[in-house]
């Protein structure tokens, strides 16, 4: 068994706090029993019992000694003082100056040691200690999430928290563990005065360690100067993932304060098609504000990354609020945002999808989103769905005849699946993905035309890049809900395959 560190609480440690510290808060009401039995005086009984109470609510401190439970105990000492000079100032013997004596000594300790601790001094003392350990120390954990567990950098985060200054010579040190060390200390601050975070910044700068610098980006998350926060902003950008990762979640850390401050930097940094591929903010779902919502809209309608990446950031938020529940009214706005005409197309489709995988789908939203002036991803939903509670709808039926008759490949393979799959209609449509531009496809749209039309008729060929084409297939790899995978609530019921209508997107300005 490995022996504990000097600054690791075990449980003989335990046990010596908790008792010092309950000699410290019974010393008062037992010096005052003393009296009351000696001098056999009912208000010496009276002033044991209020002392007896006034220490039992500071029972659940662990360290009395320490602020904020060391001014009380100090008022306490000095309250039975006063009462003990009060019984006993017409008996001047020994026990009564020795029993004034114990409670003023006490008391005067109390005193400076709580002194120490608010001037910084004793932090001071105990942090240079931590830090003197620390660089002597050999064995390090292999991954940074475990600097954290490490006792003295618990012990340092502790210090830390008034004063970040023993972190400096620890942020100095070449070697990567022990800036991690420091950065992870850090990271438990919820302030950060004026200049206090050039420390951290300067740390930043002469690293090329990405651990280390997400680290730090990590311990920022409680910075509110702008100054901090922007450059904070530029790691959004940097090569390695894992920073740009760890600078999202610092700059979205009580997003509602802050989101003015931080909002240019993140929609530069959604627009960047080099992180196309990040997908949604980190840190952003749940933790953003009305204001950050009113963006992120209007950033959806964008075209490339900014307006994908929004997107997936928007509905992410949505479906980690739905599924957390704080907000009742949440599911009725996005009923409303869903039929609205005012919002980005593929907001819209991907909000329904989302609403379907969360069973939000209400009759009446059902029946609105099958009207002609949705669009078609939206009705084709519905009339999914529709088919899925009875493959003979008729409502249906005919959303599908009406968006089979559009000369476009992309949504006919849809509606081939939904008819094989619902109607029991051979279709001619294979297992597995099918090119749009391939024999088949084009076989397969000329049977959905015949369905929807009710006659045999020849197709109009168009290609995925004809200007006619009002819908982009998904990527086969691509998840309909990228955003809401993890979210680990209810889960949409099973697809029915390739070419269903979670596969299609909306290109802004198509026709509905």
């Amino acid at each position: 068994m490995r022996d504990a560190t000097p600054f690791e609480m075990t449980p003989l440690g335990l046990v010596r706090d908790r008792t010092v510290s309950l000699g410290l808060l019974l010393l008062p009401p037992a010096v005052l029993g003393v009296a009351a039995a000696g001098y056999e005086s009912a208000l010496a009984v009276v002033g044991a019992s209020a002392g007896l109470l006034g220490s039992l609510l500071l029972l659940r401190h662990r360290h009395v000694w320490r602020p904020p439970a060391s001014g009380l105990l100090i008022a306490l000492y000095l309250i039975a003082l006063g009462w003990l000079w009060f019984v006993t100032r017409h008996e001047p013997d020994g026990v009564a100056r020795l029993g004034r004596g114990v409670l003023l000594f006490v008391a005067m300790a109390l005193f400076v040691g709580h002194d120490l601790i608010r001037t910084g001094l004793e932090p001071r003392r105990r942090g240079r200690a931590i830090v003197r350990h620390l660089l002597r120390r050999t064995a390090w954990p292999v991954h940074s999430g475990e600097y954290a567990h490490l006792p003295e950098v618990r012990a340092l985060a502790d210090v830390l928290q008034d004063d970040p200054g023993p972190a400096a010579e620890l942020l100095a040190d070449g070697r990567v563990e022990v800036r991690l060390a420091a950065l992870t200390a850090l990271q438990q601050r919820t302030y950060w005065r004026d200049g206090e975070a050039d420390l951290v910044l300067d740390a930043l700068d002469r690293t090329p360690h990405p651990a280390v610098r997400a680290a730090g980006l990590k311990a920022l998350a409680s910075a509110t100067d702008g100054g901090v926060l922007g450059v904070v902003g530029e790691y959004l950008r940097d090569k390695a993932p894992e920073v740009r990762r760890a600078a999202a979640v610092a700059l979205m850390a009580d997003a509602p304060g802050r989101w003015l401050l931080v909002r240019e930097a993140i929609r530069a940094a959604l627009s960047d098609p080099v992180q196309a591929r990040d997908g949604a903010l980190p840190g952003a779902p749940g933790a953003i504000d009305a204001v950050a919502v009113c963006d992120l809209t209007t950033w959806a309608a964008e075209p490339g990354a900014l307006g994908e990446r929004s997107l997936q950031t928007l509905v992410g938020h949505y479906g980690v609020v739905l599924h957390a529940g704080t907000r009742p009214e949440l599911t009725s706005e996005i009923c409303q945002q869903v039929v609205d005409a005012q919002m980005p197309p593929q907001l819209r489709v991907e909000l329904a999808q989302l609403l379907r995988g969360l069973g939000l789908i209400t009759p009446d939203l059902l029946d609105r989103m099958t009207d002609i002036d949705q669009p078609g991803a939206i009705r084709i939903l519905a009339a999914e769905m529709l088919l899925a509670w009875n493959p003979t709808n008729p409502d249906a039926i005919d959303v599908l005849r009406g968006l089979g008759r559009q000369p476009n490949r992309e949504t006919a393979l849809v509606i081939a699946r939904l008819v094989q799959q619902y109607l029991q209609q051979d279709m001619g449509l294979p297992a597995g993905a099918v090119a749009t531009n391939s024999k088949v496809a084009a076989e397969v749209a000329r049977r959905v035309l015949q369905w929807a039309t009710g006659r045999a008729t020849a197709v109009a060929e168009t290609t995925p890049g004809d200007a006619g084409d009002a819908w982009v297939a998904r990527p086969a790899t691509a998840p309909a809900l990228p955003s809401t995978r993890s979210m680990g609530g209810p889960l949409p019921p099973p697809r029915p395959g390739r070419g269903s209508s979670q596969e299609l997107r909306r290109r802004p300005g198509d026709r509905a």
